[in-house]
């Protein structure tokens, strides 16, 4: 079995993660290369891709992972940020529209309520963020208007936690921000879990708990996109591998079924 890893750059947020990801496929056996964007794009890893599915994982950041996926002639996955089979445990409203209509009550500077705004696919666009006044439109104003953006009531959490699902249970449960004693109500998080349809064979389920105690979906992640805010990286890298062998249609290997 191949793994490649994106080689990322000092100083990159997410360089440590991808050297930890290489290091452990590498321990558990797995042959490593590293690769970069440019070299994906010019089509250096296309035969293991088509050729040699069964035999090569693609670990990387979001949009180099996509970009793989497209290069293997497979669909994108369209797991949504907050699935409606959810709403019952968002516990705020949100809805589908454009940045530009988004937009344009602030940049009339008409009184209207602050928002959490986010791309809805293109996640590297721009970073979601609180549209509160007309300045906060600076970091997007150069993003096409038309883009799908979603739209979120502002909420504010004490506390966010990532859950870690995997085979169809929650696997470790990490604090990624907020304070570290608030924890997160477990009745709704299994119950959430219980009402996820079609629920990835791997990806995370995140949570916020209010000022009240009240614990709120913050967002769902899939795995191809996930960061690693503590969980163990045997458990982490299997889950890597087992959703993108989901992903390219694979038959499940059984990686990680006893962890």
């Amino acid at each position: 079995m191949r793994a490649y890893v994106q080689q990322g750059q000092k100083g990159d947020p997410n360089y440590l993660n991808l050297e930890r990801i290489a290091y452990t496929f590498w321990e558990r056996g797995y042959e490593v290369t590293r690769f970069d964007a440019p070299t994906l794009f010019d089509g250096a890893l296309d035969r293991g891709l088509l050729s040699f599915p069964d035999e090569t994982i693609i670990a990387g950041g979001v949009g180099t992972v996509r970009s793989a996926i497209k290069r293997a002639q497979r669909p994108l996955p369209d797991l949504q940020d907050l699935p409606d089979c959810l709403k019952e445990w968002i516990g705020r409203e949100f809805w589908i529209s454009t940045l530009e209509e988004v937009r344009q009550p602030f940049e009339k500077e008409e009184e209207t309520r602050a928002l959490h705004v986010k791309p809805l696919w293109e996640h590297k666009r721009f970073t979601g963020t609180v549209f509160k006044e007309f300045k906060d439109l600076i970091p997007s104003a150069a993003v096409d208007g038309e883009i799908e953006v979603l739209v979120q009531e502002v909420v504010e959490f004490i506390s966010e936690w990532r859950a870690y699902i995997f085979r169809g249970a929650i696997k470790t449960v990490a604090n990624y921000q907020g304070d570290p004693l608030a924890f997160p109500d477990r009745t709704r998080m299994q119950s959430a879990l219980h009402a996820f349809e079609s629920c990835p064979i791997a990806c995370s389920m995140d949570w916020g708990i209010t000022s009240t105690g009240e614990t709120l979906l913050v967002e769902v992640n899939d795995c191809y996109a996930l960061g690693n805010y503590g969980a163990d990286m045997y458990l982490y890298t299997a889950m890597i591998e087992a959703r993108w062998r989901e992903i390219m249609g694979l038959e499940d290997n059984g990686i990680g079924i006893n962890l």
